[in-house]
């Protein structure tokens, strides 16, 4: 027997007063991935749902009606927090990176007179949209961000001319966590009529109840006349098992240009097959589980959550204006604090330290004048916990200026400098992290997170390429 989708299951812990606890994103120690939501009984119900659709096909729901009225209920609920207007449509999509590759498929199809298309998009964009635009064959033109590291209103429109399909900003930055000014982009975007995508895939659905809070946001929703899609991920601040993200249009037209149709009575033997995303065929339990989440949590639930998860930022940026050795890279509009080193500490160290005391948090490389930085992704159940976060930084800061910082010797910079992207093989990699005493198929380590940094920044996709290749070789026999 499925389960029903709409409604909480009985036994559910609402989100007032619920224990803090383990989460599909890995817990409240885990500041990476996901957001840890402290609400186990919430990710119990997303298992039970998964498991009971494990075998469903949302693109073939026969016997199944549901599954249409789960992926409809969710899309509903992201409209109503994006100011959509009446006529606004959107699908579930499968991850932010499908809905990325969905949003330019759309632009381009829409502009089928344009020879030589291309989008507009600030070097903070998701690179999911340079993935997309290599994918179909739509330049990227990518613009520099001002100082806070958000994109600029009058180099972005001057960058946008009749090849122009779509521009892309981001509310906020997966790299940096700041939010662009979506409504003077959008102004220069209308004016010039061209379809402006907003990406909100992680903090999107935070910064919607944020906004409710009574904080201030700046805008970024469809109130913004110049924006015509957003894409949100349900995994973050919605708390949905990943497999389900939400792509919405401000019109029906963005949903059928991005949509597939495989007309097969015509070309090929079979049924025409149609789908709302990329793939014929799609994995119904995701979009169950997030509906099932969603519905059980709601609006009161949420808000709860994100008071939660946006106390947890301003105690920890508060906390961290203590420690010695580090200090805030950028304001956070949302859940993402991101955190330099200084002194004798280095951010992989430290956040190897990290790992000893049981916290995990991802470092991204050094990227213009801005150094390597700690990242730590905030949610809901990291409120309970800032204050032993606080302490496992002290310790570790305070760890690695005895150890001292990880260091790559010269030969290998200079080695560095020297290889090609195009042409670099898994073996090179081996042969490189050999050389430093680094295992390919081993725990992460702070010298390779230096090694990457120390790379130029075009070789760096082709070093983590590699080393994603060593790792997953088949295993035969």
């Amino acid at each position: 027997m499925t389960t029903p989708l709409l409604g909480p299951a009985s036994g559910t812990t609402t989100p007032h007063g619920a224990p803090s606890g383990p989460s599909h994103a890995g817990g409240p120690r885990v500041l990476a991935h996901g957001r840890d939501s402290g609400l186990p009984d919430v990710d119990a119900l997303a298992a039970e749902t998964l498991a009971a659709y494990a075998g469903s096909d949302a693109c073939c729901p026969d016997g199944l009606p549901e599954l249409p009225r789960a992926e409809a209920s969710l899309v509903g609920f992201g409209l109503d927090l994006v100011d959509a207007p009446g006529d606004a449509v959107g699908t579930v999509t499968g991850s932010g990176s499908e809905s990325a590759l969905m949003a330019v498929l759309a632009a381009r199809r829409a502009r089928p007179d344009v020879r030589r298309p291309s989008i507009v998009l600030p070097d903070t964009a998701h690179p999911a949209f340079l993935a997309a635009a290599d994918l179909l064959g739509v330049r990227a033109v990518v613009v520099p961000t001002d100082a806070a590291r958000r994109a600029q209103v009058g180099p972005m429109a001057h960058a946008m001319d009749e090849d122009t399909v779509l521009a892309v900003v981001s509310a906020p930055t997966a790299a940096h966590g700041v939010v662009d000014p979506v409504a003077w982009i959008g102004t220069a975007a209308a004016a010039k009529g061209v379809p402006l995508h907003v990406d909100a895939g992680q903090d999107g659905w935070l910064l919607a109840f944020g906004e409710r809070l009574g904080r201030i946001v700046p805008p970024w929703t469809f109130a913004v006349a110049g924006v015509t899609s957003i894409s949100m991920e349900l995994h973050a601040h919605a708390h949905a098992p990943r497999g389900a993200a939400l792509l919405l249009h401000r019109d029906v037209s963005g949903r059928q240009h991005g949509a597939t149709e495989a007309t097969g009575a015509a070309d090929l033997a079979g049924p025409p097959l149609v789908s709302p995303t990329i793939g014929l065929s799609r994995p119904g339990a995701p979009i169950a589980a997030a509906a099932r989440v969603v519905s059980s949590i709601g609006h009161d639930g949420y808000l709860h959550l994100a008071a939660q998860t946006f106390g947890a930022v301003e105690a920890l940026v508060a906390g961290v204006r203590a420690v010695p050795g580090l200090s805030l890279a950028c304001e956070p509009d949302a859940s993402l604090v991101l955190l330099r080193a200084d002194g004798d500490a280095d951010v992989f160290t430290v956040a190897a330290e990290l790992r000893s005391r049981g916290w995990y948090a991802e470092c991204q490389p050094s990227w213009g004048d801005l150094p390597a930085l700690l990242r730590l992704g905030v949610g809901a159940g990291t409120r309970a916990h800032v204050e032993e976060l606080l302490d496992a930084l002290r310790e570790s800061v305070a760890a690695v200026e005895v150890t001292g910082p990880a260091r790559l010797p010269g030969r290998v910079t200079d080695h560095l400098l020297r290889l090609s992207p195009e042409h670099l093989t898994g073996e090179d990699v081996r042969t490189l992290l050999e050389t430093l005493g680094i295992d390919p198929l081993g725990d992460p380590v702070p010298l390779l997170d230096a090694l990457v940094d120390a790379a130029p920044t075009r070789l760096r996709p082709a070093i983590v390429g590699r080393l994603a290749d060593l790792r997953s070789a088949p295993t035969r026999g």
